[in-house]
């Protein structure tokens, strides 16, 4: 004889489809939350190498401006309107290395 029962259910088998979809809901969320870190990363990496490559050209600039500033025919611009003349033998004073590092506290 067979009996049929039409309004019993698997408890189990409900319990485990709804553990199952709870965890495929919660990855597919999870992966959402890495993929939209990954996206604000990458958008930080790059506006991070964008302001790199602005400071290295305005170290470059200042660069050119510093070594502009010492170039030899404007050094000797300046030096012949101050009147100076470039000393072909210098003299320079002479102390003992020992002596001054002695007298340092």
């Amino acid at each position: 004889m067979t009996i049929i029962q039409p309004n019993h259910s698997n408890v189990w088998l409900n319990r485990t489809l709804v553990l199952l979809v709870a965890l495929v809901v919660f990855s597919a969320a999870w992966l959402v939350s890495l993929y939209t870190q990954l996206v604000n990363l990458n958008h930080g990496i790059s506006q991070a190498s964008s302001e790199i490559q602005d400071i290295q050209t305005a170290n470059a600039e200042l660069k050119d401006r510093i070594f502009g500033l010492f170039d030899q025919d404007r050094m000797k611009a300046v030096a012949d309107a101050r009147s100076l003349i470039k000393d072909r033998e210098p003299q320079y004073l002479e102390a003992d290395k020992w002596s001054l590092a002695a007298s340092q506290p």
